[in-house]
């Protein structure tokens, strides 16, 4: 892949990124190469996309599955972390496992393939739903319900993540179903995408009567409304489950609110993915600073978190080489299997923006500008391949061959 734009602190950052990549990417992933040397689930679904976006070689994202797979414990869920001698369990991981392989179908297909694994995919959601409440909500799955490094959270469990139920937890097990529906209608399994979807709607309206609060408008942390965090209003979004009224909200929160525990690097490429959704650049390119200011550091690789950071090497902070070319330049699948690409480039205060994504069929080649309030450009797909350029109400039908748009 490729990537040229006109704020040069974008294309300063990406040997940093790609560096961090390189150095947990050997026979297996891992994060990082000084402490754990380990394959963890939650960090490796951030760095498949990445590798999806900026080459066609996948041999390391299904290597991970399959091992992920090959993992699974006898309640159905994966462990946190493989290979390892050392057994170790991390719940909301397991839900990533379910976005790992959607993730795969999308941009890869293998069709036959991901239905091979699909079973492991049901075995997870079918122990997250044996961790229900009274209420019908995801309550203290056991393990650690690690989601990020926030600061305010203890050992990155989110409030009421052991003893009680998570709003955060709640949410991710709503994407995952959502996931898991998605996969079923892709691989000729109807009856059993009804049932996720049936299970999603419940879950969905039980998160929105405990955690929604009507004061703040926002999602909090916790029932007791004390709490709130940018994860909450994110994957509450993401999901696409909720009312205008409370996405709206939600997505005020986002952007206004200074009191909401936030999103470390690890978790904060689902911030941008959710910026995306609400088509703000702005937000993007804003939240995107953490990254350029690590050269400045001396860093030459992703660090972990935020200062004060243990490793100095994590390869879940790549994700902005995705976000370059799959949010900015607005490169993705238009559905399972990339059988067509969807364009929706975001440049917010960016003039300029250039730049390739591999295809399994070839190169997607986009050179784009920004001129009086819209994108113009030119675009080349490989052969065989169509679909679609966005700008706003603006739809440019595209073929194969090089195209203005």
């Amino acid at each position: 892949a490729q990537f040229q734009a006109s704020d040069p602190r974008l294309e300063r950052a990406i040997p940093i990124l790609l560096r961090g990549l390189q150095m947990c990417a050997h026979e297996t992933y891992f994060d990082c190469p000084y402490y754990e040397q380990m394959m963890y689930v939650g960090d490796t679904r951030l760095e498949a996309l990445v590798t999806y976006a900026i080459t066609a070689d996948d041999r390391l994202p299904r290597k991970a599955l399959a091992m992920f797979d090959a993992s699974r414990l006898g309640s159905g869920l994966t462990q946190s972390r493989y290979p390892s001698h050392v057994r170790q369990v991390i719940p909301p991981f397991s839900l990533w496992y379910v976005g790992m392989l959607s993730d795969h179908a999308l941009w890869r297909g293998n069709r036959e393939w991901v239905a091979k694994l699909m079973p492991g995919a049901r075995g997870v959601l079918d122990a997250f739903l044996s961790y229900r409440n009274e209420q019908g909500l995801i309550a203290g799955p056991p393990g650690w319900n690690f989601m990020d490094w926030s600061h305010e959270w203890s050992s990155g469990i989110p409030p009421q993540g052991d003893f009680g139920a998570s709003a955060v937890i709640n949410q991710l097990m709503l994407l995952a179903l959502g996931w898991a529906a998605e996969l079923e209608v892709w691989l000729g399994e109807p009856e059993l995408a009804q049932r996720w979807e049936r299970l999603a709607a419940r879950l969905a309206g039980q998160i929105a009567a405990t955690f929604w609060d009507p004061d703040c408008r926002r999602f909090s942390d916790d029932s007791t409304h004390s709490q709130a965090s940018e994860h909450a209003q994110a994957l509450a979004i993401l999901s696409g489950r909720f009312s205008v009224e409370m996405v709206n909200g939600a997505a005020r929160s986002l952007l206004e609110d200074a009191d909401l525990t936030r999103a470390t690097i690890y978790m904060r490429h689902y911030l941008l993915e959710t910026f995306r959704l609400l088509g703000r650049p702005d937000a993007v390119l804003d939240r995107l600073k953490l990254w350029f200011d690590l050269e400045a550091a001396g860093l030459k690789t992703t660090p972990e978190t935020p200062e004060p950071t243990r490793s100095d090497c994590h390869g879940w902070g790549s994700t902005p080489l995705y976000h370059t070319l799959a949010t900015l330049l607005g490169i993705r699948p238009g559905g399972f299997g990339f059988e067509s690409v969807d364009i929706r480039p975001m440049l917010g205060t960016l003039t300029t923006l250039r730049g390739c994504m591999p295809h399994p069929k070839g190169m997607i080649e986009a050179n784009l500008r920004r001129e009086n309030g819209q994108i113009h450009g030119t675009v080349t797909l490989p052969d065989g391949l169509s679909g679609v350029f966005r700008d706003g109400a603006r739809e440019v039908r595209l073929h194969d061959g090089k195209q203005e748009v």
